[in-house]
């Protein structure tokens, strides 16, 4: 339709908008940047193809639509297995590397320090099930730093039941477990004597009679055996191993350390051979002191072969390693 058509006093406003309209086109192009265009015959240029595209779906069989299926499959497939190869190898080394620091925070040669436990009182709950490293492989004192490393979270554990069950002890003859009584042979009602049994032992002294036993973890019976210290069985149905020259004894067989360790301490406190040390141990506390392990070493005369030098080769021990700085060290999650 013509503007003339309209009338003579239209034409002249509609050619007069015309005009304006046409150079407010102008001029907001000449805004525009200059990448514009190209956006949007891109736009322009896909949306033709999404139409054509759509327009062809009615007219595809079944068989086309398992055929495309089928090399969409394939393709991805093939991009899955580029994948995995270029990134399996990364993949394995984080798992190895995860492995090896889980496996070290596991291992008390790695995850124990010595001198930080001295600093600090408490160690971490590592327990070695046995002796897997060869320390005769190891100059002297690394192997005494690593068997240190090996038993000393152990024992710690150990003393940790121990002040657990005395907790009980301590209460009222009635209230203690009966498993408490079973356990330390003691007939139930019988306060004193439980009292005098369930008690801690000194770390020195047990970390020094190990190290004596068991040749700082280097003897046959220690590697194994997972006996630490030498504890002998008569019983011939007991697993154990025969030491040469044996006169009907052998070095009991532990499942692992901590056993050995469990056991040891219940033997010195239950068995009558070591009376005295309980008494003498007994008779700290009641004057209001720790268990000193100095002292008690001297009561340990039935232990050995040899009872008149025996304290004294412990006392060396616990002097030459400053072991004392280890009595009383708990386990870090100890409550």
């Amino acid at each position: 339709m013509e503007w003339s058509q309209c009338g003579p006093d239209v034409a002249p406003i509609a050619r007069h908008l015309g005009s304006h309209a046409r150079t407010a086109a102008k001029r907001d192009k000449a805004l525009q940047p200059p990448w514009a265009d190209h956006i949007l015959a891109t736009r322009q240029y896909w949306q033709r193809k999404v139409k054509n595209m759509t327009a062809c779906l009615p007219r595809l069989t079944p068989a086309h639509w398992a055929a495309t299926a089928g090399l969409a499959a394939i393709l991805l497939a093939a991009a899955g297995i580029v994948f995995d190869m270029t990134d399996r190898d990364v993949r394995q080394a984080a798992v190895s590397q995860a492995r090896t620091v889980a496996a070290l925070a596991r291992d008390p040669l790695h995850a124990v320090s010595l001198d930080k436990v001295r600093r600090t009182g408490v160690v971490p709950p590592v327990f070695a099930a046995r002796i897997a490293t060869d320390l005769d492989a190891l100059d002297l004192d690394a192997k005494k730093q690593a068997f240190l490393k090996i038993a000393l979270p152990l024992v710690a554990r150990e003393n940790a039941r121990i002040r657990g069950e005395r907790r009980h002890a301590d209460g009222a003859a009635k209230d203690v477990p009966d498993h408490i009584w079973e356990k330390y042979s003691v007939k139930p009602g019988d306060i004193t004597t439980l009292r005098r049994r369930v008690d801690v032992i000194p770390a020195s002294m047990v970390l020094a009679q190990a190290a004596l036993e068991s040749g700082w973890g280097t003897s046959r019976f220690a590697r194994d055996a997972n006996n630490l210290f030498g504890v002998r069985t008569y019983n011939p149905d007991t697993p154990g191993l025969e030491p040469e020259k044996a006169n009907g004894f052998k070095i009991v067989k532990y499942a692992d350390l901590s056993e050995s360790v469990g056991h040891y301490m219940l033997n010195l406190n239950t068995h009558p051979a070591y009376l005295d040390f309980r008494r003498a141990r007994r008779h700290m506390r009641d004057q209001g002191r720790d268990p000193d392990a100095r002292h008690l070493a001297t009561r340990l005369t039935q232990y050995s072969e040899i009872p008149k030098t025996y304290g004294n080769l412990i006392h060396q021990i616990i002097d030459a390693e400053k072991l004392e700085e280890f009595d009383g060290v708990r386990l870090v999650d100890e409550g």
